[in-house]
């Protein structure tokens, strides 16, 4: 009996190796400063989701090479 060929191992989308970017404003004032702050938090948890999806992604490509 033939079994089938592995699953090829396609890489890590594209999508999920972009470099992870801030885009500040300019600290004149108590409000410009809170305002980086909340953009870097938001980019911080953007980026944090990136590498926990690269996570996941290779750990099932290693439990798809594993159950061969």
């Amino acid at each position: 009996m033939a079994s089938a060929p592995p699953p090829a191992y396609e890489g890590i989308p594209a999508g999920l190796m972009e470099r992870c970017t801030v885009q500040d404003v300019p600290q004149e004032t108590v409000a410009s400063i809170i305002e980086s702050r909340g953009i870097y938090i938001k980019a911080y948890n953007k980026c944090a989701a990136k590498v926990e999806a690269i996570r996941a992604h290779d750990a099932d490509a290693r439990a798809g090479q594993a159950a061969q």
